[in-house]
């Protein structure tokens, strides 16, 4: 007896109408973190946790402890330039929340993988090496405004930024053709909210993350966690450019407002963004 076989085309419609019925829903399948980061995430939470007690935890997850180092080490962290080789010391040095940072880019990483050989690999790649872009632009930027105490959170919220287009490559991966621009930017900010949220992180970063793409709206208050990741994505985007003076002269400023909110002109920015270059590509390199 012949067992009729679905056609490849259907399997493919019938995962795409499913996949867009759970996001139309916001019923996702949302991933938790690895246990081992899940841990630290959640010694993380209590303000009252002892630092030495959270340096031994980090040395459960080899890969954290090298990136924490590296971060430490960093010029973004590091300004003294004193070389720290202990783990006690550069939990220490960094504090609460820059190694959270680090757990949350090294967990995310893990969560969110894909075979070498998928089409949709480099994809991946870029997403990730974008996302750490971000985030160190995020960081210097926080750093630099009228809003400093917003730098770790805006880090955050650039590491954060592209969780939603993880999760539609990493689901779309048998079928590559689905993970298409169009797809990742209609549902990308509304993916990464609930995943963030699910995650326990702050709403405020949830909200910014869910707005990204709400470029020219206005508002009056002070600088947020949106206009730093707005900014940041196009400094971020920038940063390989082979035209980078083209880039800066060609964009929207009118319809970018958070560029101006942050004290950006048509006349400062490039210097501005050669101000903290060396920091943002220590930042990669430490986290790459």
């Amino acid at each position: 007896m012949q067992t009729d076989v679905p056609a490849p085309q259907n399997i493919a419609l019938d995962f795409l109408t499913d996949f867009a019925h759970q996001l139309g829903k916001r019923d996702i399948d949302l991933p938790p973190f690895p246990d081992v980061y899940a841990k630290i995430l959640n010694a993380l939470n209590d303000p009252d946790v002892p630092l030495d007690q959270l340096a031994r935890m980090v040395t459960a997850a080899p890969d954290l402890c090298v990136r924490i180092l590296l971060v430490a080490n960093s010029a973004l962290m590091n300004r003294a330039g004193v070389e720290i080789t202990d783990i006690n010391v550069a939990v220490t040095r960094l504090g609460v929340t820059a190694v959270r940072n680090a757990t949350v880019s090294i967990a995310s990483k893990e969560l969110f993988d894909i075979p070498r050989n998928s089409p949709l690999r480099q994809k991946l790649d870029v997403l990730r090496a974008m996302s750490l872009k971000t985030a160190a632009y995020a960081y210097a930027l926080a750093g630099r405004s009228d809003q400093p105490a917003l730098r770790d959170d805006a880090m955050l919220t650039g590491l954060l930024h592209n969780v939603g287009s993880f999760y539609i490559i990493t689901k779309t991966e048998q079928f590559p053709e689905f993970a298409n621009e169009e797809l990742c930017h209609t549902w990308m900010p509304g993916i990464g909210s609930a995943l963030i949220d699910n995650w326990g992180f702050a709403e405020e970063i949830s909200k910014a993350v869910d707005e990204q793409n709400t470029v020219e709206q206005e508002h009056f208050d002070p600088v947020n966690l949106r206009d730093i990741l707005i900014v940041s994505k196009l400094l971020a985007e920038m940063h390989d450019s082979d035209h980078h003076e083209t880039a800066l002269q060609e964009l929207a400023w009118e319809k970018t407002p958070p560029l101006s909110r942050l004290g950006f002109t048509a006349e400062n920015i490039a210097d501005k963004v050669e101000e903290s270059a060396d920091e943002v590509q220590s930042f990669i390199s430490a986290l790459s």
